[in-house]
This record gives C-alpha cells, sequence and structure tokens, in this order.
C-alpha cells in the first residue's frame, strides 16, 4: 500500500489528542513508516507534565477520558450530547465531574451563574476562568459555524490551573442543539440540564519522531508536520503528517548533496518547542512546515495558500515555493487556485522564525471543515495533495542546485507588489530582499541602531491564566499584535527599537504604536 495514504488514512481513523494514548499509538505507526522508507528514525520523549515551560509554553498535563455525556431534564428529557456520537461531546481536557441544575445564558459580568449551569461560546479557557469564579455548577459550551458540527477548542490544563480554578465539567453540544437552548431558555421559567465528564489527568510521554536522512554538520532543511488532532483531522494535520513521509519518500531516491533532511513529526507547538530548545543540535538552513495540505477546493471553498517568512528572514524557499505552486496548480491537468500571505503564527514554523530561522508554511485554507468533528477524508483532494508535496521536493532540489532566475524573479514580485502600494515600504524592503536574496535594489535605508535582543518566546501562546487573559484583552484591541511581538522578537537580533517600529509599519501598515510598546513591555524579555 502506498505509505503516505496509509499513514493518512490511520491517522484519520485515530483520536491522537496531546496528551493522550492515541498520541503515543500515532507517532509509532508514523516513526515505522519513516523506518520502512529506510529514514534514520530518532524516538524523541518529553513529557506533559503540567509544569515545564519552554519558549514562554507551559506543558499542559496529559488528559484520559472515559465517557461524557449532557440530557436535558427539564421541562423534558433529551440526550443533547454524548461521547458514544463522538469525542467532543466533551471538551478537551475537561475536568471531570458531575453538574445538574437550571441552565442559565450568563450575563456579561457572569453574575448570574453561581450555583448554575453556564451556556456560553466564550473561549473555553476563559469560561472555566468565570465559571470557577463566580461558583457555576459546570458548563455546556458551543461554537457557531456554518456546519452542524462539533469544534475542537482544547482547554489545555496544567498545574497552574488545577490549583487556581474550579475543576467544573465541561460538555459541547452542536450549534443546532445550542440554538434549541436558547429558544427554550427565552419561552421557559425553569430549563434544567445534566451533565457527567469521566476524566482524569496524568503525566504522559510526549513523543517526537524526528527522522534524518543525510544529516549534515554544514546544513540542514527540516521539514515539520504536526501529527496531533481529535479524531478524525484528516485535513488537520492527517494531511501534513502523510506529506512528509510522501516528501521522504521522493528525496530517499534523490537526496540533495549539499544538506541534509531532517523530518519532524510533533505534537503542534509544545511538541516544537521541546525539541528546538534541547535536541536541536545540527545546523538549520530553514524550515518548511507542512500544515493542511489537503483540503478539497470544492468542498471547502479554499485554496492552496503560502504563509512567507517575514522580511528579516526571508529565504530564497519562499521563492522556490511560490514558484513551483504557482507552475503545478497551472498546469491544465490542475488548475487550481494559489494565494500567497505575508508571515503568519499558528503552527509549527513560528518556534523556528523566533529563532532566526526562516520558516514557511503552503497551506490550503480557508477550510470550511477546520476543527470540526466533521474533517474527514471525503472533504480532502489527493490531486491538491500531491501537488504540495511535489512543490516542496522541487523546492528542495532547487535549494540543492540554486535557480537565481527564480528567487531574483520572485524577489521583483514582491518588491513590485509593495512599491505599487506603499513606495516608503518598498525602501525597506529593498534593504532586506538586499540583505537576504542577493539582489541589487537601490535603496538608502540602514538600521541606525545596535541589536538588542529578544527572548525567543511564544508571548500570546501562554495559556498560565493571568497571562491567557491579559493577552486576550490585548489582542482585542490589537488584531495582528502576535505578529508584531514575533516580529519585534526576530528583528531585535539585527537592530534597536525605533528601527524596528519602522520595519514593522513599512511591512505590516498602521497600528497602535502606544498599546504595541505597553504589549511589548509586558509579555517580552531581553537576552
Amino acid at each position: 500500500m502506498d505509505p503516505a495514504k496509509k499513514v493518512w488514512g490511520l491517522l484519520s481513523s485515530m483520536d491522537r489528542l496531546q496528551g493522550t494514548a492515541g498520541l503515543i499509538e500515532a507517532a509509532e505507526i508514523i516513526s515505522q513508516e519513516a523506518s520502512n522508507l529506510g529514514l534514520d528514525v530518532v524516538a524523541r520523549t518529553y513529557q506533559y507534565d503540567g509544569k515545564e515551560t519552554i519558549m514562554g509554553l507551559t506543558m499542559p498535563l496529559g488528559w484520559e477520558l472515559t465517557d461524557g455525556y449532557c440530557e436535558l431534564v427539564s421541562p423534558h428529557k433529551e440526550l443533547l450530547c454524548s461521547t458514544q456520537e463522538h469525542t467532543l461531546a466533551v471538551v478537551p481536557y475537561s475536568p471531570g465531574g458531575t453538574a445538574e441544575g437550571s441552565l442559565v445564558i450568563p450575563l456579561p459580568d457572569w453574575s448570574n451563574t453561581t450555583g448554575k449551569i453556564v451556556l456560553t461560546d466564550e473561549e473555553p479557557l476563559v469560561a472555566l476562568y468565570k465559571a470557577s469564579e463566580k461558583g457555576a455548577l459546570g458548563v455546556i459550551w458551543y461554537q457557531e459555524r456554518d456546519i452542524d458540527a462539533y469544534t475542537y477548542r482544547g482547554l489545555f490544563l496544567n498545574e497552574s490551573h488545577l490549583r487556581e480554578l474550579k475543576m467544573i465539567p465541561m460538555v459541547q453540544v452542536k450549534p443546532s442543539i445550542s440554538r434549541k437552548l436558547k429558544r427554550l431558555l427565552n419561552s421557559q421559567n425553569n430549563v434544567e440540564a445534566h451533565l457527567e465528564v469521566k476524566s482524569s489527568f496524568k503525566v504522559e510521554k510526549m513523543p517526537v519522531v524526528e527522522a534524518r536522512l543525510n544529516p549534515s554538520e554544514k546544513a540542514n532543511i527540516v521539514l515539520t508536520a504536526h501529527y496531533c488532532h481529535v479524531g478524525p483531522g484528516s485535513d488537520d494535520n492527517a494531511s501534513g503528517s502523510a506529506g512528509l513521509i510522501r516528501v521522504a519518500e521522493r528525496l530517499v531516491k534523490n537526496p540533495p548533496r549539499n544538506f541534509g533532511v531532517i523530518f519532524l513529526w510533533v505534537p503542534e507547538h509544545y511538541g516544537t518547542v521541546q525539541w528546538l530548545e534541547k535536541d536541536a543540535t545540527l545546523p538549520m538552513e530553514a524550515n518548511i512546515n507542512l500544515d493542511m495540505i489537503g483540503a478539497s477546493q470544492l468542498f471547502n471553498n479554499s485554496a492552496i495558500n503560502l504563509n512567507h517568512n517575514p522580511w528579516p528572514l526571508l529565504h530564497p524557499s519562499d521563492a522556490y515555493m511560490w514558484f513551483y505552486l504557482q507552475q503545478l496548480a497551472n498546469h491544465p491537468s490542475n488548475m487550481l487556485k494559489v494565494t500567497e500571505q505575508g508571515y503568519g503564527l499558528g503552527s509549527d514554523h513560528a518556534p523556528f522564525t523566533l529563532k532566526g530561522i526562516p520558516g514557511i508554511m503552503p497551506i490550503t485554507w480557508p477550510d470550511r471543515y477546520y476543527h470540526s468533528s466533521r474533517d474527514y477524508l471525503d472533504k480532502t483532494d489527493w490531486n491538491v495533495f500531491e501537488m504540495i508535496t511535489d512543490a516542496v521536493v522541487m523546492t528542495i532540489n532547487a535549494l540543492d542546485k540554486p535557480e537565481e532566475n527564480i528567487v531574483k524573479g520572485w524577489a521583483h514580485h514582491i518588491y513590485g507588489t509593495e512599491l505599487a502600494k506603499n513606495p516608503s515600504g518598498a525602501e525597506i524592503l529593498a534593504y532586506f530582499l538586499n540583505s537576504r536574496l542577493n539582489t541589487d535594489f537601490e535603496t538608502s535605508w540602514r538600521p541606525s541602531q545596535a541589536a538588542s535582543p529578544f527572548k525567543p518566546v511564544m508571548p500570546l501562546q501562554n495559556r498560565q491564566i493571568s497571562n491567557f487573559l491579559k493577552a486576550r484583552t490585548y489582542k482585542e484591541k490589537q488584531n495582528n499584535l502576535d505578529i508584531l511581538l514575533a516580529e519585534t522578537i526576530i528583528l531585535s537580533k539585527s537592530m534597536g527599537v525605533h528601527d524596528i517600529e519602522a520595519v514593522l509599519k513599512a511591512e505590516l501598515g498602521v497600528f497602535d504604536q502606544e498599546l504595541y510598546q505597553e504589549a511589548t513591555k509586558e509579555f517580552l524579555e531581553k537576552l
């Protein structure tokens, strides 16, 4: 059987949430298939211990779910959700417990929730915090979306949460059920519900599968994909995990000569920062991250979207990947939509870029079934998957045997786009194009200050409750604050704060400078 299809199918058939036994089983499947291809597999094992903090991320605790359900008790009996239908009937990482009582929709200050069960679409961790603070008995969570499905949003609790918050159970209902409950609450004086979650927290293994192809003491390209997710998770991210297998199968037959290749299957974010801080001993030239590379454009209304590096980390991989994706997508046998975006966070390229290692990500986005219980294989497209993995192989071949015309052609494309909308921004972009891609655009802009580096952390990803609530408040005021802070960390390695602000304005446009400066002091730490 085709090894990529095998991995894609097997992962899609199982729950592989972080900190669970299913994740360990998934790692074993990937490790075996990588070994079968002839790669040198190194099994890395870290821990979901709820205590250790790496790059600003505190590791969650491992979690085991046995059962969970919620039923309407009054004005009539009705089963609202159950893990017999889907694991996501319980909000991932919910504490265990039983609750029965009157159902309420919370007021803005949650003052009406004491001794009640709460129906809310608030961010789950914030909902748990507010419910705990006000003495609620339990939480029924939902998310409105255009499909009637459960949504994957996890609590990722650590030891500090267990100490600071009241551990009450949280279940989830589909949008259709939440709307039914709202109608009942509008028409009835007393609506009662009963919910039960059987779960427990524990210290659990965190497997990272590292596989090497001719590793080099001079330079290596690191290819990443996160294999964790609630089932089915066929596009997110069984597709990327299978994609690494397909790329490896191709490269084993024709490996690059001038650098090694490291394949890394990780639990998202948590496994990546562990590996980077503890086991990334070989020099790394660049990262290519495969996350959600299989969505059907027909069913998902998606495009193949390339997330580029930020300006200070521009790399030939940006140019090659864009060129080959366009070339393949425009072939008469494909005719697929491809778009490009500036730097973005949210997946496993982010920790690499924060450490100063270029990281790009091809992704099929948007995805109608993203983080839902309906992310099945029937919503994916092998042709899209094949095209993206082919582009990755072609990019690695081009990095091995550089194609100067492709790099310079892409640089002119990016420069021209910026020049058309923002001439002063193009002046600063030219500096990075010249220094990163060996172009010769005219520019007089230079950094005027010495480097003043910040510690590489993922500042707004920290789920410690005080930091999480604080970050949420800041992000409500400035939508792209996470990117502003990430680029600040990256830029601080080569310039001072005034130069950084000039680059951010040129690259990302207008932002609240006062709030940004306040957030920088709040969330970033000098080395």
